[in-house]
């Protein structure tokens, strides 16, 4: 249902809390020095690997640390409105900024943090956006094994206006909605067994959209969340676990004309967290989901459901990470409530130099809808580089082509060309 509204939950839950422990690897040389245990050990890859020459430092407030960028540029897209016929491109600005405060602590922690992200577009004002976020969370550490956190965030952000479901809700503008978000959580291990816990409620309160003379009522898609999660993890060796989850999740409209698409839903998986050798790494959850609505009118939506990621470093310098999801989201559409949403991906990171890191990356997402019954598939291929300055100054550039691969249900097939270089500084 639009970016980041659902894929946060799966990761929070599947690995138990159990920490993963790797032998760290000999020190070996890399343009002309010796590469550090941090730089080298299981699990790092090149997008987290620390680089001691090029990482921002960060400002020092005490027992707290500041890190934050802004980041400005320009763009164009081919197609800014995702149409097979009457294609119309634009150039845009583009701005990207956050800033988080952290404790530094040995024990417990709290923090806070803030983002944005907007486009204008030179010529089609209309589809201008301006996504933003800000919260804070503590976390109460009651031993070593064994902690607790609280969260809080609000969000500003939007359903783009090629976005499958809003173009067959007949809009052609971006659908922006706001939405805050409460969460508790905790984690802990006894011998070989890690036990997580979450409970998390969010509203999603989307705004009207102007069409020509006329208004478009997506305000009555506006929702409230409820979900509980638990995960369970054992140990059999050092990083190598088996995993289960459970997650329960109710929705319940705030328009008393569309209760009907009030809905529950469960999904549990079942499988595991294995580092086979340091090179190759993953984790799999599979699983059923089903979702019952309120309404008799509205078919029981079911099917698997699927989680997984597989990350494999033929070398230091070059990571290849896959993954998999098979989730039920909410549609906006007035003639479908949910659909069956299937994710997929390979991306490939590379270190050509010290200090520029190249990346490129396969997408595909597929949607299925029971009612009306159709379905459509979107693929990506996305090229980018960043180009490390110094450690305040980088410059990053991407190209991206997206095409929608299939359609039914009267939608059309489209492709889009993106380009975006940016500057970006860093405390």
């Amino acid at each position: 249902m639009g970016k980041k509204v659902w894929g946060c939950l799966a990761a929070a839950v599947l690995a138990g809390g159990l920490p993963a422990t790797g032998a760290h690897a000999q020190p070996q040389q890399r343009d002309g020095r010796r590469q550090t245990p941090q730089e080298v050990q299981r699990g790092v890859t090149v997008e987290t690997r620390q680089r001691p020459d090029f990482d921002p430092l960060g400002v020092r407030l005490g027992g707290f640390r500041l890190d934050g960028f802004f980041e400005a540029g320009a763009g164009y897209d081919s197609n800014v409105f995702g149409r097979e016929n009457n294609v119309v491109g634009d150039g845009y600005a583009t701005e990207t900024g956050s800033v988080v405060l952290g404790s530094d602590w040995t024990r417990h922690a709290v923090g806070a943090s803030a983002n944005v992200d907007a486009r204008q577009f030179f010529k089609q004002s209309d589809l201008d956006w301006t996504d933003w976020n800000i919260g804070g969370f503590g976390r109460y550490d009651i031993d070593q094994r064994t902690s607790v956190q609280a969260q809080y965030r609000h969000y500003r952000e939007h359903l783009d206006v090629y976005n499958f479901d809003v173009q067959q809700a007949g809009i052609f503008r971006p659908v922006p909605y706001d939405s805050d978000e409460f969460q508790v959580s905790g984690s802990t291990t006894l011998n070989r067994l890690g036990f997580t816990a979450l409970g998390l409620y969010r509203t999603y309160r989307f705004e009207n959209v102007e069409i020509g003379e006329g208004q478009r009522n997506t305000s009555s898609n506006s929702f409230d969340t409820m979900i509980g999660a638990f995960g369970t993890s054992y140990a059999f060796a050092p990083g190598r676990f088996v995993t289960g989850q459970l997650r329960l999740q109710d929705i319940a409209y705030t328009d008393s004309a569309v209760r009907d698409r009030d809905s529950f839903s469960w999904v549990a998986l079942a499988g595991f967290e294995y580092d086979f050798d340091g090179v190759w790494a993953g984790r799999i959850g599979v699983g059923w989901q089903q979702r019952n609505y309120s309404g008799a009118q509205f078919k029981t939506l079911e099917g698997p459901a699927l989680d997984g990621r597989l990350s494999w470093s033929p070398s230091q310098l070059t990571t290849v990470t896959l993954n998999v999801a098979r989730t039920i989201e909410e549609s906006i559409r007035l003639d479908a409530v949910s659909y069956i949403r299937t994710t997929g991906g390979i991306r490939v990171d590379h270190e050509f130099l010290r200090n520029v890191i190249l990346g490129a990356e396969l997408r595909a997402d597929r949607r299925e809808y029971d009612r009306p019954d159709s379905t459509a598939t979107d693929g990506v291929v996305q090229l980018n580089g960043r180009w490390l300055i110094n450690r305040s100054v980088s410059l990053v550039g991407s190209y991206a082509y997206n095409r929608r691969i299939e359609a039914t249900g009267g939608a059309f097939e489209f492709d889009r060309n993106l380009v975006q270089v940016r500057l970006r500084v860093a405390l």
